[in-house]
């Protein structure tokens, strides 16, 4: 407890730091919308889907401080609970220390968390830290907390409800049919939720989607809209750029996983593939770190603990560049090479070493 306490005190003052360091966005973000609902609670005649994401504003607008520090404030402290989050899931699903520590730094270093610290004005940061926090609940079979901090969760953006959906379909491929329809009962009522909360605001304050592509699931949602903005070229350099190196450490970590965990990730595949569609994907992808991230450090773990921190280093560095936008540092294509370069170095060492259960390798306690 003394450890996570003190990994958060220092992921907070290091993300603090990157917070204040990070330019203002040169482009138009969603910050009137946010701001006026921290201050009005509810809008009228709002016609844009943030409008509909309430619960960050909420709790912003009632912090101390300026605009921009305030929201900058909740992403800082939202990310650095993600990562500890995203550390004790791995420990609850069998995963050793020394590779739990690997994946807090990841989390919080990752492209998708340094993106708001740039850009604060999202409910991303409080997803970052919903969804370990509801899969560690549902992996230890507490439905009822579980349920609990998805509804609330919802009310800040629809992707909170996501880990019951995909709780729900790892018990059907594990075959407990009991559970299934315990944790479907669970994901429908998080989800009526959601429901109910559209329909308030649309029928008691005239809310409006506004003619969002996200919204417009027939004629391919926001994904369109992306793939023509970027290009296929830019959009596959875009989503591998989202999590680097990690793309070469999943697929091997994911054979050396437990059966329950590769159907875990399995069962994530729908709900990630739904939220890529009515989103940009590699902003999209983040809100699952908590199913992908594991298998990459199970395969960065086997390599020395000079090497592998090297690798937490140029990962970071490359998303201080592209994901927190700071000015100064060098281009990211430099720390990406050479986190790649490691993470291949990674895959070598993994498939050279004799298959070992995850359950064996739990014990090691080496950081």
């Amino acid at each position: 407890m003394k450890r996570t306490a003190l990994t958060f005190i220092a992921l907070v003052a290091l993300l603090g730091t990157v917070a204040a360091f990070a330019p203002k966005p040169s482009f138009l973000t969603d910050e009137d919308v946010y701001e006026s609902t921290a201050r009005q609670f509810t809008l009228v005649d709002c016609s844009d889907l943030q409008c509909f994401r309430v619960l960050v504003p909420w709790i912003v607008g009632r912090l101390p401080g300026p605009q921009v520090f305030r929201w900058k404030l909740f992403a800082v402290v939202s990310t650095a609970g993600a990562a500890v989050a995203l550390g004790r899931f791995c420990l609850v699903v069998g995963i050793t220390p020394r590779a739990a520590q690997l994946a807090i730094w990841l989390v919080a270093l990752g492209f998708g968390p340094l993106l708001t610290l740039f850009n604060p004005y999202t409910a991303d940061p409080l997803m970052y830290l919903a969804g370990p926090l509801v899969a560690t609940e549902l992996f230890l079979g507490h439905r009822g907390r579980a349920v609990l901090l998805a509804t609330a969760g919802v009310l800040a953006k629809e992707v909170a409800a996501a880990p019951l959906w995909i709780f729900c379909a790892w018990s059907v491929l594990q075959r407990r049919w009991t559970k299934a329809v315990r944790t479907l009962a669970a994901a429908m009522a998080a989800t009526l939720v959601w429901v109910w909360l559209q329909l308030w605001l649309m029928l008691r304050y005239n809310y409006s989607y506004g003619g969002s592509k996200s919204a417009d699931l027939l004629h391919g949602g926001d994904l369109v809209v992306w793939l023509g903005h970027m290009g296929p070229i830019g959009a596959a350099i875009a989503i591998f750029g989202a999590f680097g190196g990690l793309w070469l450490l999943m697929p091997i970590g994911f054979a050396r996983a437990t059966r329950d965990l590769r159907l875990l990730a399995i069962a994530a595949l729908p709900a990630a593939a739904v939220l890529s569609y009515v989103q940009q994907p590699d902003r999209a992808l983040w809100n699952f770190h908590y199913v992908m991230i594991p298998f990459a450090v199970i395969a960065l773990q086997e390599l020395p603990a000079l090497w592998r921190w090297l690798f937490v280093v140029c990962y970071g560095a490359a998303n201080l560049r592209v994901g927190a936008q700071l000015p100064f540092l060098p281009a990211a294509r430099y720390a990406l090479m050479t986190s790649v370069a490691i993470a291949l170095a990674a895959v070598v060492v993994t498939v050279r070493r004799p298959r070992a259960r995850m359950a064996d390798a739990a014990a090691d306690t080496q950081g």
